[in-house]
């Protein structure tokens, strides 16, 4: 399922003392998982008791996501899978709590290239245009 993908670059904040809140948001889509199939309803790339994850980066790290973190909380955030899943959905379940201006690029092995950009309320999936000049 999903086609490859690889992480450009990012520039991602997120403080400490909103962890436990985008953790419960990440753990309130129980129940709206995106497919099933002989292994129950699930994810894709995301085990079926991700719910159950009870510390913010042991969840996104679930997801495939590795939080690069400081003393204020996360400083950056790293792709650790291959194939595309179900990250618009993680990222629409923690975008109020991402700063403002953070962005995740991203290319596929399409050639296609994109950002996950946040607003301070939403996540946004912005195809880029290259031109050469």
């Amino acid at each position: 399922m999903g086609y490859c993908m690889s992480q450009n670059e990012c520039s991602f904040r997120m403080d400490a003392k909103d962890f436990d809140k985008a953790l419960k948001a990440i753990q309130a889509l129980h129940g709206a998982e995106s497919i099933a199939d002989s292994g129950g309803r699930h994810f894709s790339w995301v085990g079926d008791k991700f719910h159950e994850i009870n510390d913010f980066e042991e969840m996104m790290q679930e997801w495939r996501w590795r939080l690069e973190l400081d003393t204020v909380g996360a400083c950056g955030i790293q792709f650790e899978g291959e194939k595309i899943g179900d990250d618009q959905a993680l990222f629409d379940a923690i975008a109020p709590w991402v700063k403002k201006g953070s962005y995740i690029e991203m290319h596929g092995e399409d050639g296609a290239i994109w950002r996950w950009t946040f607003d301070g309320e939403k996540c946004i999936e912005k195809s880029a245009k290259i031109t050469f000049e």
